[in-house]
């Protein structure tokens, strides 16, 4: 059938429940995700902290302190909230606090689309945020052998100068050009202000090019092919992503405390950064595992190609501590008529297998417990490759395939989750 998904009404178990698919679709494979959906600090099973001044290594005269703490850096409301802090000496601005956040050794990403939803405060003038990689190898061979590709930077001198401080984007790579530093990069200045409203920052990476996007538009591009930069090896390597906000330095070329009049505290949100497969993209470190099946995993989900395939995945654990699975399957019989199947199975891992049961009897307005029968459903396997994305293969019982016209069996059938239940990401063992 035609994709058409709509709202759609039936029961579970008695109870109305609305399940509202919408027709998206990507030609990309969602390969990871961090959505910010729970805890309240950022994972540490997939980011580390930058702690320390510019001593530590930052460069570029910066003026903050990088911490841990939770005002500079904290996950609210579905969001990565990364704040600049005044340090104060009674009413006197003496100094600045930040946080800088990396996946290094934790995931690392090889060519790939990368999409990023970020908010940003008013930069003007001093405030420096940034999205960013480096090479994995970064702590052997320094930088800019590491290579850099910068995805997102605004708050430069030349944007301050010229009154575009928060209009600005810009975007660079650096490499090591056979024992030289080198780099390209352009900004694009656009017609509104960039603060306080979210905008998507793409990456766009493959053996032949990088490129970068704001909103759909695209902001730059290097050609990282052999013949046109036959020094670059350092774009064909595992990268991490690094995410932070900087006070003043060599970028701004704001230098001291008192040139900043940014209003602070300014905090940088992010409410997501996913990886799609553009056919080459290779992802590695621990964080690049698919996650065990936890209660983050509840929700919608649906097959956003055709319509016929919606559910609802509920995943908890008992009081003894059995973890359960327990899925409604809402399609279609092979006249059209909708039908749900009901189904419970015990996670293992990012894995679970499912027995089906199909109740009939039950109509709506006159349901009678006593009159529903529970025929065999066939059975079913869902995977998991991430919190988001999923497959489902099925197979048919012989009640299902004279009844509901289910001949045939489904094989990774791929799954989208729709939206979620706010939910703790992991189990809790006691």
């Amino acid at each position: 059938m035609p994709y058409n998904y709509a709202l759609r009404r039936t029961l579970r178990e008695g109870a109305a429940l609305t399940l509202l698919i919408a027709s998206t679709s990507s030609a990309q494979t969602l390969l990871w995700s961090e959505e910010f959906n729970s805890g309240t600090s950022p994972d540490t099973k997939t980011w580390s902290f930058d702690l320390g001044t510019g001593q530590n290594g930052w460069g570029n005269q910066e003026l903050q302190e990088y911490t841990s703490s939770r005002q500079n850096v904290k996950v609210e409301d579905g969001m990565l909230h990364i704040t600049v802090q005044p340090k104060l000496d009674g009413s006197n601005v003496v100094g600045f606090t930040s946080a800088r956040i990396k996946t290094q050794d934790k995931f690392m990403l090889q060519y790939g689309i990368v999409e990023a939803r970020i908010k940003l405060p008013n930069l003007d003038k001093g405030l420096w945020p940034a999205f960013w990689t480096l090479g994995n190898d970064f702590s052997q061979v320094g930088w800019p052998s590491c290579g850099e590709i910068d995805i997102l930077e605004m708050g430069g001198a030349d944007a301050i100068s010229s009154g575009n401080t928060n209009r600005r984007v810009y975007s660079t790579a650096h490499w090591d050009n056979d024992g030289s530093y080198a780099s390209y990069g352009l900004s694009k200045t656009f017609e509104e202000d960039f603060n306080d409203k979210f905008h998507i920052f793409k990456l766009e990476w493959t053996p032949n090019f990088i490129r970068t996007y704001v909103d759909g538009t695209k902001l730059w591009e290097i050609n990282i092919r052999e013949s046109a930069c036959s020094s670059c090896t350092e774009f064909h390597a595992p990268h991490f992503m690094i995410l932070n906000m900087a006070v003043g330095g060599t970028f701004t070329d704001q230098r001291t405390v008192g040139a900043i009049t940014a209003p602070t505290p300014a905090s940088m949100m992010v409410d997501y950064i996913r990886v799609y497969d553009n056919g080459f993209t290779e992802t590695s470190g621990p964080a690049a595992e698919p996650p065990d099946i936890g209660p983050a995993h509840s929700g919608s989900w649906y097959y956003p190609e055709q319509s016929g395939h919606g559910f609802s995945m509920e995943f908890g654990q008992l009081d003894d501590g059995t973890r359960l699975a327990v899925i409604y399957w809402y399609t279609y019989d092979d006249q059209g008529n909708p039908i749900f199947m009901l189904g419970t199975g015990t996670p293992e891992g990012n894995r679970v297998e499912v027995t089906f049961e199909s109740p009939v009897g039950m109509v709506y307005g006159e349901f009678d417990p006593d009159s529903v029968q529970r025929e065999d459903g066939g059975t079913a396997v869902i995977e998991f490759n991430n919190r988001e994305n999923g497959s489902f293969s099925y197979t048919p019982s012989e009640f299902t395939q004279t009844q509901w016209g289910h001949l045939s069996e489904i094989d990774d059938l791929p799954l989208v989750k729709l939206f979620g239940i706010a939910a703790d990401t992991e189990f809790t063992d006691e």
